[in-house]
């Protein structure tokens, strides 16, 4: 077993893997999102490129970023991620899969246009660690697309609220806590920040998912909550981007 096996995250997403793929055709409030993720993380991505997509999953991106002409490696510390990667593209041209952990990526330095990260960064104890190595393996001017929770977003106001009482319910009734995996939330101002500290320059920040219905409300009632979501997506354009429950930010490797 890998030591990267051995971190809670990554053994967490391991377990997932067949789950995790099926969800982005699912008509749920999660697999909507998911699916809104992808597509503007594909608008942004520019053709013909060089892209390496961190934690990749199960290759949820290939198929999109092939149809823009682009070359794909992906990289996953979670074996089944990738195994099932290869199952099912595997033999196509211009794509390679390979088990790898997000702290020491197994890649050459300056070897690609693009770095993808799509639902990392806010599970990894050591921020720094991973930009630093998303850094090295891009050329020159190179562009990381990262995607990062919305900390200013009301519906995951209402959930640290819910997280909060389940907590302290658990702890009078004397259960144990929810799970060990480290998951953060950001405001852009914070996200902008931490990315220049680690040698980048961010462009612009594109928000996703506008999701207002709280949980367990969005569990119950999937199709309304999704129906609510696609409404409100153009604004992601205006001035009320913050209710987005996400937010992807494209910034520029800067020189040293």
């Amino acid at each position: 077993m890998s030591d990267s096996l051995l971190r809670p995250e990554v053994s967490y997403f391991d377990k997932k893997s067949a789950d995790y793929r099926a969800e982005y055709d699912r008509t749920t409030p999660e697999g909507y999102s998911f699916r809104v993720r992808r597509g503007k993380v594909l608008e942004l991505t520019p053709r013909g490129t060089n892209v390496v997509d961190i934690a990749s999953g199960p290759g949820i991106m290939i198929s999109g970023l092939r149809a823009k002409g682009c070359t794909v490696t992906c990289v996953d510390a979670a074996p089944e991620m990738i195994a099932r990667t290869k199952e099912e593209h595997g033999s196509e041209p211009g794509v390679r899969a390979l088990v790898g952990d997000a702290y020491s990526l197994p890649l050459g330095s300056g070897e690609f246009d693009v770095a993808l990260s799509m639902g990392l960064i806010e599970y990894l104890e050591r921020e720094r660690d991973f930009l630093q190595e998303a850094r090295r393996v891009l050329k020159q001017g190179g562009t990381l697309i990262i995607t990062f929770p919305n900390y200013a977003s009301p519906w995951r106001a209402l959930n640290r609220v819910g997280l909060f009482l389940v907590r302290a319910l658990r702890a009078v009734l004397g259960r144990q806590k929810i799970g060990p995996v480290t998951h953060r939330e950001y405001t852009r101002e914070r996200a902008y920040e931490l990315l220049r500290k680690n040698g980048f320059a961010p462009e612009q920040a594109r928000y996703y998912n506008f999701k207002l219905v709280p949980y367990p409300f969005d569990v119950w009632f999937p199709r309304i909550t999704v129906a609510q979501s696609r409404i409100l997506e153009p604004l992601d354009r205006t001035f009320l981007r913050w209710l987005g429950t996400g937010f992807i930010v494209e910034a520029r490797k800067t020189t040293p």
